[in-house]
């Protein structure tokens, strides 16, 4: 037997006097009421009320019952409704989980639009280049690059761009341009989280990998961003990483017939749950932020041959 449905029921019936009134209330039979009522005296061990021809009346036990079970009732009421409150509600703490270099130069950036629109939401942000269990670390939603394998969550794609290799316009200066990507061997390559296997589009359209060397190997992404930007060697990154020295010409772009689609980023969360407001709002807002259009990855020399 439900007994949450069989408390609603009793002082329903009790409130309204009969049980035909409270199967009216509930949108059910008056039979079905009954039943339910025998089938928790039943239980109990105890009669709840007095019948009589005009109206039902509470036996002392069953007053007892319905007192503690009025207030329950109210109190689950309460709060169902709290949280259906702070479901629609654009308020409360949110936390996020975010890359470093995406954090740093993406969001953090962009927050005084954010605050401005919902004044009344808090947010913890957390940096980490690694994939994060959002359930068992408390974090409502988060930024990742690259794919995932967790079944438990939801993935929006953000942007996806193509993987540029770029230099600082000194070190080019310095060590000359490599026309191919096998001209990388004569060169100072910074490793990061592709390491040092870095793939780039084949002469026939398809992938090949480049084994590279150098003298520095940065595991942050906004770290590594920096040593190139310095003239430390050159990088191989996602295109949504180095966007703004590209434009700023901080960096500047090499082997571009050579680039391959890069990996996307993404915002992710828990699945099978209802999203509160102040959550939808973070998620819809990184959206926002990262709706830039990306340059488009060259047509393989296949595909150029169709257009052509």
């Amino acid at each position: 037997m439900n007994k949450f449905a069989a408390f609603q029921t009793f002082v329903t019936a009790a409130e309204q006097g009969s049980f035909t009134a409270a199967a009216r209330k509930l949108g059910t039979s008056a039979s079905t009421v009954t039943k339910m009522i025998g089938r928790l005296e039943d239980d109990l061990g105890a009669r709840l009320f007095n019948r009589t021809t005009r109206r039902l009346a509470l036996t002392e036990q069953g007053q007892a019952l319905f007192d503690r079970a009025q207030k329950i009732l109210s109190e689950v009421d309460e709060a169902e409704s709290m949280l259906r409150q702070a479901t629609i509600s654009t308020r409360g703490t949110v936390r996020i989980v975010v890359p470093f270099l995406f954090g740093r130069l993406t969001l953090v950036p962009s927050l005084p639009v954010f605050f401005e629109r919902y004044p009344d939401v808090k947010m913890q942000i957390h940096f980490s280049d690694r994939p994060v269990d959002l359930i068992e670390s408390g974090f409502d939603c988060g930024v990742y690059t690259g794919e995932m394998n967790d079944s438990a969550a939801i993935r929006r794609q953000l942007t996806r761009g193509p993987q540029i290799t770029a230099a600082s316009p000194a070190y080019l200066a310095k060590h000359g341009i490599p026309k191919t990507p096998d001209d990388l061997h004569d060169h100072n390559c910074l490793a990061g989280r592709f390491g040092h296997d870095w793939t780039f589009r084949s002469p026939q359209g398809g992938k090949q990998r480049i084994r590279v060397a150098g003298n520095l190997a940065v595991f942050n992404g906004d770290a590594l961003r920096e040593a190139a930007v310095r003239g430390l060697g050159i990088t191989h990154s996602t295109w949504w990483a180095l966007r703004h020295d590209l434009e700023s010409g901080a960096l500047q772009q090499i082997l571009g017939d050579f680039v391959v689609e890069g990996q996307a980023v993404s915002v992710v969360y828990p699945a099978g749950r209802h999203l509160p407001a102040r959550v939808r709002a973070v998620i819809d807002f990184l959206v926002e932020i990262t709706s830039g259009r990306p340059p488009k990855t060259p047509a393989s020399p296949a595909e150029q041959a169709k257009s052509s």
